[in-house]
């Protein structure tokens, strides 16, 4: 039996502020996150968060808006993954030329991605080692719990506001969603199509190497590849048969440095990709060694970036290297790209190693021989006050 119309209108109030973004031009997926979520369940997350915020005193502190002048302690707390907090931040570039400085209070696993960060004057991994008195305001990224007790706590009458306030749950391209809510909360009125145009992730632009990096380095220009990964599923089993077909495609000027990265969990990956044998490549592994800042330099080097949807990946799209990026079905690379990535997606109908192997030496091939790279494709439906800037090339589907 259908609910009353006046419950289903409520429940529609209440799950609003959660599940869609109040920035028409952002990409998101509601419908899609409602139809295996129960709206009684988004409803409840929402009122108690709004509960805490009233029990703890913090609603009446709430701001929405930033001044220009004001010193500002931004608070990043709740998540592990490199990848989001590079996407999630991104918008920061937006404040290059603000007049009040902008600090970041992170957990102490993500402090090294923003080590020489040149938007934020310091960055902190302790609450207890920062004075409230510094700071005008905080910026809270959203309002989960970690998040609401690090400001309870230690920052309780400090003014506040919150980027992405009570939304959750549905998948969205979080860089686009950072960029429209610092243009927001921040009050620097672009317009959605330039925030569009610019949308990227963001890392500070480095390209100079440690001299021990950079002789080790092939001769010529070269390919990075990123070994290993978290998840089985985003992690490619087949790169041996992939440098097998990009090494038989050969042709004068192709880079024929190829470069290995990652974490302790690609070794084994790299290990037997050294032990390979290859007619022209020229290997070099470095999985396992370098800080990540020093990948983002060799990634920043390099002709081209090629991995699987990772925190590797969004560290390399805040470079200028072009790349081609592998995604695992339910991962729809629009949520994750932007056109400013340079990046060629190829997406499968299961995990990313269904990638073919030959057809991603093709990609590589084609993308580093000038061949436009493909943008990932618009959702199926946008508002109506979406820019059209997107192009509608459909990217590479794997077999």
């Amino acid at each position: 039996m259908p609910l009353p119309r006046f419950i289903t209108r409520r429940l529609e109030a209440l799950t609003e502020p959660s599940t869609r973004i109040p920035y028409a031009w952002v990409y998101h997926e509601p419908d899609v996150f409602m139809q295996r979520t129960s709206a009684f369940t988004v409803a409840k997350k929402y009122l108690h968060r709004r509960l805490r915020l009233a029990m703890s005193g913090q609603l009446r502190h709430e701001v929405r808006h930033v001044a220009p002048q004001a010193r500002v302690l931004w608070i990043y707390g709740g998540k592990h993954s490199v990848g989001d907090a590079v996407m999630d931040m991104s918008g920061r570039a937006l404040l290059r030329e603000r007049e009040g400085p902008v600090d970041l209070l992170i957990s102490p696993g993500l402090k090294a991605v923003f080590e020489g960060d040149d938007i934020f004057r310091n960055v902190f991994d302790d609450p207890a080692a920062v004075n409230p008195a510094e700071y005008d305001v905080v910026v809270m990224q959203e309002f989960n719990y970690p998040t609401l007790r690090i400001k309870r706590r230690f920052f309780s009458t400090l003014p506040f506001a919150c980027l992405f306030r009570f939304f959750h749950g549905p998948d969205r391209n979080q860089t686009q969603f950072s960029l429209a809510a610092v243009n927001d909360v921040f009050g620097l009125e672009l317009a959605s199509d330039e925030l569009f145009a610019r949308a990227k992730p963001y890392l500070r632009e480095e390209t100079d190497l440690p001299a021990v990096i950079a002789n080790q380095l092939p001769t010529g220009s070269f390919v990075v590849l990123a070994m290993g990964g978290v998840e089985p599923r985003r992690t490619y089993a087949h790169w041996r048969a992939c440098l097998d077909a990009y090494d038989a495609a050969y042709f004068p000027g192709l880079p024929t440095g190829i470069v290995l990265l990652g974490s302790g969990n690609g070794a084994d990956a790299a290990r037997a990709l050294m032990e390979a044998k290859f007619r022209h490549l020229e290997m070099v592994s470095f999985v396992g060694q370098l800080t990540l800042r020093d990948a983002k330099r060799v990634i920043a080097n390099a002709s081209l970036f090629v991995g699987a949807d990772g925190g590797l990946m969004h560290v390399a799209h805040t470079t200028r290297a072009p790349s081609v990026s592998l995604f695992a079905a339910a991962e729809p690379p629009y949520l994750r790209l932007t056109p400013r990535c340079q990046s060629t997606p190829l997406q499968t109908e299961s995990d990313v190693s269904a990638v073919d192997p030959v057809e991603l030496a093709q990609t590589m091939v084609a993308t580093l021989a000038g061949a436009p790279s493909f943008v990932p494709n618009q959702p199926k439906s946008q508002p109506a006050s979406q820019p059209q800037t997107l192009p509608t090339s459909t990217p590479s589907a794997s077999r």
